[in-house]
């Protein structure tokens, strides 16, 4: 036979109640339906610190934080116990000397045969020592990823120094040799006309390496910072790859070639795609050296435009792929190849801020295939 109140859960088996009692690690007790409390275990006592009679008829919401109070908690979860018949929560619980701890509980809803409901059974285990632990856990693997990263960073700015050194050193040398030379042919009155448009050609390329390594390094700073804006507007796509390959092709004569005729419009900041062209074909005549051409191909894709950049260079294995974008990425023969690696980063900078997508293919029989899709409008900002 059932009880069929508050005052009768105190009567029942003696020895499950003696059972109960001597559980230390679980706080185990019932409440009535109101929630008032009827019985009190050991572990309850050594958990919340309340002894049998300071807490019988009290409210179980004593138990729960101010905040979990005034948020309705203790209801909801007599609510969802009667419903669902048992409720599992866990969450921070007060003692009676006011100090929190970590819980564990679960309600379950009694009922007598008819579905009449008489109480609840709470179990309640303290939690803290094991959220400590797995606190301290994450607290070590957070410093040990932080620590790892720190060390990654250090690896790629010395990767940086080293690389940005080389590639600077070399026009810097050249500068400086022919400025030398020009002072020596001054000094000794030999500087002819022919001499010196050869000293300042050699003057003038150095220049420009190093104007655009500099610029690489900008460009890098500006849009990793978020700035500038995009200055977008209706752009024919094919006639700008047009311009791009006539420019490649004034030093690479039939090593450049565009595959497409058909105007592709889209809204662009013509400056910046002109950028990601200009990258990727050189990136493209870097990796593929004394073989075919490299062939631009635009057409329309998927409501937006398809730049694609072919060549039948050295191509990509799957370790190089996940890291072509990063910066400072060089590729496999990097050591015969000019550059600071930020080309192809910068690339796919300019191609995320126009909403669109960049991907490196390898392509059958060697060679490598860079597709950027862009979408045919900016977003409003």
């Amino acid at each position: 036979m059932f009880p069929t109140s508050g005052t009768d859960l105190l009567h029942g088996d003696e020895s499950f109640r003696l059972l109960v009692d001597a559980v230390r690690e679980y706080a185990i007790f019932l409440l009535d339906p109101e929630g008032l409390v009827v019985t009190w275990n050991r572990g309850a006592q050594r958990i919340k610190g309340y002894t049998a009679d300071e807490i019988a008829g009290k409210h179980f919401s004593i138990f729960y934080t101010e905040e979990d109070r005034d948020a309705g908690r203790p209801a909801h979860v007599l609510r969802s116990a009667a419903d669902l018949g048992s409720f599992e929560d866990e969450g921070w619980r007060v003692r009676k000397d006011g100090t929190r701890f970590w819980a564990d509980v679960v309600v379950t809803a009694l009922r007598t045969p008819s579905g009449e409901l008489y109480g609840f059974a709470k179990v309640t285990r303290d939690m803290s020592e094991r959220r400590e632990a797995e606190e301290h856990r994450q607290r070590l693997a957070a410093e040990e990823q932080a620590r790892a990263a720190a060390e990654a960073a250090l690896a790629a700015r010395d990767g940086f120094l080293s690389i940005a050194s080389h590639e600077l050193k070399t026009p810097v040398a050249s500068l400086q040799l022919a400025v030398e030379s020009v002072v020596r042919a001054a000094a000794n009155d030999r500087l002819d006309r022919e001499r010196l448009e050869r000293v300042l050609e050699r003057m003038l390329r150095s220049t420009q390496r190093l104007g655009a390594l500099v610029n690489e390094l900008l460009d890098v700073s500006r849009l990793t910072s978020g700035t500038p804006s995009l200055d977008a507007d209706e752009t024919d796509l094919t006639a700008l790859a047009a311009d791009v390959v006539e420019r490649f092709e004034e030093q690479e004569a039939g090593r450049v070639r565009l595959l497409s005729s058909v105007p592709v419009m889209a809204e662009v900041d013509a400056l910046r795609i002109d950028q990601v062209l200009t990258n990727l074909v050189d990136n493209a005549l870097k990796y593929s050296a004394d073989r075919p051409a490299v062939d631009v191909e635009v057409t329309e894709d998927d409501g937006g435009a398809l730049i694609a950049v072919g060549d039948r260079g050295i191509g990509l294995d799957e370790e190089a792929k996940l890291h072509i974008f990063d910066a400072f990425s060089r590729g496999r023969n990097a050591e015969f190849v000019q550059g600071l690696g930020l080309g192809l980063h910068i690339v796919k900078q300019i191609v995320e801020r126009h909403g669109g997508t960049i991907d490196a293919i390898p392509r059958p029989g060697g060679g490598t295939r860079f597709s950027v899709w862009l979408p045919r409008h900016q977003a409003r900002q």
